[in-house]
């Protein structure tokens, strides 16, 4: 959870791209399949997380890889999620401990390094990007996601594009991030004065940090412009809604879940 800002800048949503792009945007989807050497890239938004586990239960989607979170206890309606996990006919579960609720649905189990047992970066919701530092080695044959990732995708290549140069070959989480943060070079988070090095060396930086920089960017919008297409802000009001559930003497509870510094979800 400290690194949901990280997550939507490397577009790690069903919706997103790298560097706060939209997939649902032609002219985006162009952009990053050029710097990715790919022909195209598919016009169709992900699902999302309760659509993807409908369509697992109806038996649309064989199969699932999971990785960095615990489905089986963190999302909502249970009965739908764990029978949904039941039905698939291949769940592959990418994973610290195994003795997460859903690993009991896994067919297949990779030892994932923990957050203590591998190297990269967070960023907070103030845009400070943090080098996270490994404290120990990973025990027995765990490995980082990312090289987990790395790893089977090289194997996949080697399937549907024979012969021809890796798009996955790194060998450092500073390899990765520095492949990524091109992709934000002139966006509104353009990281591309960044380094593991350059964190290492000055501490942890705020974005915008472009190339030549010296320094990152305490604060945003000093000019008055923002990134939107009338280069205005936009402020939405949403209307109270009232609960779906009501209390009542057979269910007279209303749980709110809280959020702490160091405990979020599950």
């Amino acid at each position: 959870q400290p690194n949901a800002m990280g997550g939507r800048e490397t577009g790690s949503l069903s919706n997103l791209l790298p560097g706060h792009r939209e997939a649902a945007n032609a002219e985006h989807r162009a952009q990053v399949a050029a710097y990715w050497g790919a022909d195209q890239l598919p016009e169709n938004t992900g699902l999302t997380a309760i659509e993807l586990f409908e369509k697992v239960r109806s038996g649309k989607i064989k199969a699932l890889w999971i990785a960095c979170t615990n489905p089986a206890q963190s999302l909502p309606d249970q009965t739908a999620v764990r029978a949904a996990l039941e039905a698939c006919p291949f769940v592959v579960l990418q994973e610290a401990f195994r003795t997460t609720e859903t690993a009991a649905f896994a067919d297949l189990l990779l030892p994932a390094a923990s957050w203590g047992g591998k190297d990269g970066t967070v960023t907070n919701s103030e845009r400070r990007i943090s080098h996270v530092r490994r404290a120990i080695v990973a025990p027995g044959e765990a490995r980082s996601d990312w090289a987990i990732m790395a790893d089977f995708a090289q194997r996949l290549e080697k399937q549907l594009r024979p012969g021809q140069n890796s798009l996955f070959a790194f060998e450092t989480p500073a390899q990765v991030f520095d492949e990524y943060k091109l992709l934000t070079r002139g966006r509104d988070l353009d990281l591309s004065g960044i380094s593991h090095e350059l964190i290492d060396r000055l501490g942890p930086q705020q974005w915008p940090f472009p190339s030549g920089a010296s320094v990152g960017t305490a604060r945003l919008y000093l000019d008055g412009i923002f990134p939107t297409a009338s280069g205005r802000a936009q402020f939405v009001a949403d209307p109270y809604r009232a609960a779906k559930e009501q209390r009542d003497a057979h269910f007279p509870l209303t749980l709110i879940t809280g959020r702490l510094r160091d405990q979020w979800h599950t």
